[in-house]
Formats: C-alpha cells, sequence, structure tokens
C-alpha cells in the first residue's frame, strides 16, 4: 500500500488499549479478507489486509481509543456499495466501533461522478442568489390530489424556491404517481406564471426496483427537473444510477440513516453518511435534522455534515446543505448565523400551521430571511436537455423526419441491437432495431423491429403494458396463453396486458415484425 492510494479511515473502539488493539486488528481482517491472520499472513491474500497506522486515546470520549486503518482502494471495487460495505459492513455488527473520518483517495475518487448540479447547478435553476433556498414538503398523506397541488401551488406564489414530496408519499402504482405529479407539476407551472419565478418541484421517486426507471423517466418526460429520493431505502447506488441517467436534480432524505448516526458507540459520524456518501451518490441537496426541531441532534454534528458537502473532494462540485425538521420560524437568525448563504431551508409545519396561509406565510418568512442577506434574482435556466440528449440514446442532435430504408429489412442511422441484455428470460436468435421513439420524437410510443432466425425466438413473459404486432417478413407463430397464432405479413396482433406470450420462428427463413409499445412501461416478468 503506497501513502497517497489508501482508503484511510479512523474508527472509534470502546475500552482500554490493549481491547482496542485488538479489536483494531480485528476489523483489519474482517473487512477485508474475513479470515483470521493464522490463515492469511504469508500469503498473497495478505496485501488486502488493513494496515493499523495508528491507535491512540479519544479525545472526546474518555476510556475509548481511535484506530486509523487504511485499506488498498482496490477493495472498493469503485462501487458505492462495495465502499460502504468496505467501510462499515460486518463491522456493523460488532459492539463499540463507530466510524469517525474518512479519507479518500482521488485514485477512488475519478469512478465517481458526484452530483450532477450541485450549488451553482441548483442556483442556475432557481435563478436565486444572495440568500439560503426556501423549501417546503407536500403533505400529508391521504390529503386529497387537489388538497396537495394547493401547498405546491401556494408555496411557489408565495416565493419559494423548492416544493418537495414528503418522503412518506408513496404511490402503490404507477397511474397513482402520474395522477399525484401530473397535479402538483401543473399547480406549480401555474404559480410560475405568474410570478415569472422558477419554483422547482420535486416528485418523491419511489416504488418497486421494477417500476423506479419507468417513474424517473415519467418526471424527465413530464420537464420537471428533480426528485426527492431516500439513499438508504433505495440503496446508495440505485439512487446515483437513477439521478445520472435521468439528469434529474437529486435532494437526499435522510430517511433510516439515524439507526447509523444516532449514539456515541457504534454507527458513523453524520458528516460521512449525509455529507461523504451522499455526495458521493450525486446528492446535489442533503436534507438533515437541525437542532431545535423534532429530533435531537447537536450543532456540531449538523456543521459537519454542511462541511462534509462543501469540502475538496477530488473534482466533485459542492452540494447544499438542508436543516430541517420542525424548523420554526423564529430560528431565522440562528439558521443565517449557521449555515450562512449556500443552504436550503426546509420548513414545512411551520408554513402550513400558518393561520394567514402558506403564501402568506411564506412572504413572511422570505422577508425576515432576507433581512440577513442580500438577495438578488436572475432568469432561471429553464429548458431541460431534450430526449435525444438523455443517456443511452445515442444520438445528439434532432429527430429525424424520414427514417431511410436500406436492403434486407434494415435502416440507415440504425444499428443492430441485441434483443436484451441479460438471459434472465431465455430467448435466442433475436435480432432488434429501435426505429422510433428514443431519438427525441416527441411521441409518447416506440417503434420497434425485431428479427427471429430460423429456430429462434423471444422470452416468454408478461407485463402490464400492451404490444401491438405487426407482421413484416416471413411467417411466425405467437404464443399468447395456451393458443398459437400464425402471423403473416401485414397481420396484425394485440397483446393484452398480462397475457403471457412468446414469439417463435420454427420455419427456415427469417421472421420479422414490428412491435408498437409504450414509452412509459413497466418491465417484463416470467409468467
Amino acid at each position: 500500500m503506497r501513502p497517497g492510494t489508501d482508503i484511510r479511515v479512523t474508527y472509534r473502539l470502546s475500552g482500554e488499549a490493549a481491547e482496542a488493539d485488538a479489536l483494531a486488528h480485528a476489523i483489519a481482517y474482517e473487512q477485508t479478507v474475513e479470515l483470521p491472520a493464522a490463515q492469511i499472513d504469508g500469503t498473497p491474500a495478505a496485501a488486502n489486509v488493513g494496515r493499523i497506522e495508528a491507535i491512540v486515546p479519544d479525545p472526546e470520549v474518555p476510556g475509548a481509543q481511535r484506530a486509523c486503518i487504511a485499506y488498498p482502494a482496490a477493495l472498493a471495487s469503485a462501487q458505492l456499495g462495495q465502499l460502504f460495505n468496505l467501510l462499515y459492513g460486518n463491522i456493523s455488527m460488532y459492539r463499540g466501533v463507530r466510524l469517525l473520518k474518512l479519507t479518500l483517495p482521488d485514485a477512488l475518487l475519478t469512478h465517481f461522478r458526484g452530483p450532477r448540479f450541485g450549488i451553482e447547478g441548483v442556483r442556475r435553476l432557481t435563478g436565486v442568489y444572495g440568500r439560503p433556498l426556501l423549501a417546503t414538503a407536500v403533505k400529508p398523506r391521504g390529503a386529497a390530489t387537489s388538497e396537495l397541488a394547493s401547498v405546491v401551488e401556494a408555496f411557489a406564489r408565495g416565493g419559494g424556491d423548492i416544493v418537495k414530496d414528503d418522503q412518506n408519499l408513496v404511490h402503490a402504482g404507477f397511474d397513482e404517481f402520474r395522477v399525484h405529479v401530473d397535479a402538483c407539476a401543473d399547480a406549480v407551472e401555474r404559480a410560475n406564471a405568474v410570478s415569472g419565478r422558477q419554483c422547482l418541484y420535486l416528485p418523491h421517486l419511489a416504488g418497486t426496483d421494477e417500476e423506479l426507471a419507468r417513474r424517473a423517466e415519467f418526471v424527465r418526460r413530464r420537464g420537471l427537473r428533480g426528485v426527492l429520493m431516500c439513499p438508504l431505502v433505495l440503496g446508495l447506488d440505485r439512487a446515483r444510477a437513477l439521478a445520472e441517467a435521468y439528469q434529474l436534480l437529486f435532494m437526499a432524505h435522510p430517511a433510516l440513516t439515524g439507526a447509523y448516526t444516532r449514539g456515541r458507540r457504534e454507527g458513523i459520524a453524520p458528516a460521512i453518511l449525509l455529507g461523504t456518501l451522499f455526495r458521493l451518490a450525486g446528492a446535489d441537496v442533503s436534507v438533515f435534522p437541525t437542532p431545535g426541531g423534532r429530533f435531537e441532534v447537536t450543532s456540531a454534528a449538523c456543521t459537519a455534515i454542511a462541511t462534509a458537502l462543501a469540502a475538496p473532494l477530488g473534482n466533485l462540485v459542492a452540494s447544499l446543505p438542508a436543516p430541517a425538521g420542525g424548523i420554526q420560524v423564529s430560528q431565522v437568525p440562528k439558521l443565517a448565523a449557521g449555515y450562512g448563504t449556500e443552504a436550503v431551508w426546509l420548513i414545512g409545519g411551520a408554513l402550513r400551521g400558518d393561520t394567514r396561509g402558506i403564501a402568506v406565510a411564506t412572504r413572511a418568512l422570505l422577508s425576515a430571511m432576507n433581512a440577513h442577506f442580500e438577495p438578488r434574482q436572475e432568469p432561471p435556466e429553464t429548458t431541460p436537455p431534450s430526449a435525444c440528449e438523455l443517456p443511452g440514446t445515442g444520438v445528439t442532435g434532432p429527430a429525424q423526419s424520414l427514417l431511410r430504408a436500406g436492403t434486407d429489412f434494415q435502416w440507415f442511422a440504425r444499428e443492430n441491437q441485441r434483443y436484451k441484455s441479460t438471459q434472465a428470460l431465455p430467448f435466442r436468435g433475436v435480432r432488434r432495431v429501435e426505429l422510433i421513439g428514443k431519438r427525441g420524437e416527441s411521441c409518447h410510443f416506440e417503434l420497434r423491429y425485431f428479427e427471429l432466425e430460423p429456430g429462434g425466438y423471444t422470452s416468454r413473459e408478461k407485463h402490464l403494458h400492451t404490444h401491438v404486432l405487426i407482421g413484416a417478413r416471413g411467417h411466425g407463430t405467437v404464443l399468447m396463453g395456451e393458443e398459437h397464432i400464425a402471423l403473416h405479413p401485414d397481420d396484425i396482433a394485440y397483446i393484452a396486458p398480462w397475457r403471457v406470450h412468446q414469439l417463435r420462428n420454427e420455419g427456415d427463413r427469417p421472421f420479422g415484425f414490428y412491435c408498437i409499445v409504450d414509452r412509459e412501461r413497466d418491465r417484463p416478468l416470467a409468467p
């Protein structure tokens, strides 16, 4: 291990020096090779064992020690989930071990993009400079959609900057999610049209793993610029991947983090989890409870989170801290002094409980805030990247008006693609061509061409969305449930929701067909 290439971690270990020394050595092996020293020392695997650099008395907790351990950066495998596991995986089950400090080498940091927008990007989207941004939450769950949308509109009309769904607003089905998001998006658009400003509405991106991508795509195509996500509910790397793939501003909620951050004997320092790790996951804004609200936290811990969100971290841009959790209007001077200009103040109940109404309460709060700052308003960035700029489309220009056909069912500017990326649902000998729907076209469907070689077949699957199939070349068979239906050129087949289906080519010539499908759709499931 070479200086500057290792991950350096400081743990607080409960117990006297001799006990701490034994515990530190146990950690060094447990977190890296997971075998005792007697089975590792003298073997090639010994190069992976954590190196104990120092064990010293803890200056804050009498009777405790601090152990600094260096891990080879390669053990993180350039993955956020594995980094989290390396830092605190198995030893989360040890007593008296708390992760206090973390230093990451540049060689590892180059693998993480971090926040897409960061402080400057969020400022550009809102056009607000010189003061903290003001945010509120859409709640409670169980209220009518129209009532929730009215919260959005009132806050935006009052001059608020960011209105996000409460983390408890989770919709069981896509249609319910779409109705809610449409209503709130319409509300903020009405308010922005009146105010001339750009208040951002951030829906809560949650759901089954099969539906997350569909919901993220809907948010993006709806023209919204970001989402709220709970990284420890979804998984750090899942949240990172969604924000990155759909180019969404990512506000991170601290749900479940208290299980790690509370206490002094075990867990993880809040600055590492809600600061460094959330920032590596791409959080542009990190929400955390602040003193004086509903949760028991210290000012020092909050200051440390804010510092970690802005501290040098490879080439990653800084994120905005968002103190929250029962903030009252009376705390404005303290918030102004504690967090300065670069922060998001998340205030919910105090605005909803104001008898003057949310819009008036928001204006009053902004007035009190502005007394401590010198705000200015600039034209916000209002144009999101078009669909043809989203990752994975393979196209950077505008959609084509005419797609020229080549020979043998090939098209210019369209490449053959693998039918599916995995064999989780088995298939054989399938050629796929994406024709319309992923190149910036303004349509709610996709048109694809599939071709099966002799003996080839598609996955046997089912899903909620519907298919329309049009025979194009040769002859094949559509299996729908127990039915076997022949499909010839120009024949049209309709596959209803949840109908188990498969296409087969049992002949000796290629069988090709067009497939029209919803752009926003669920993932196929095994029958």
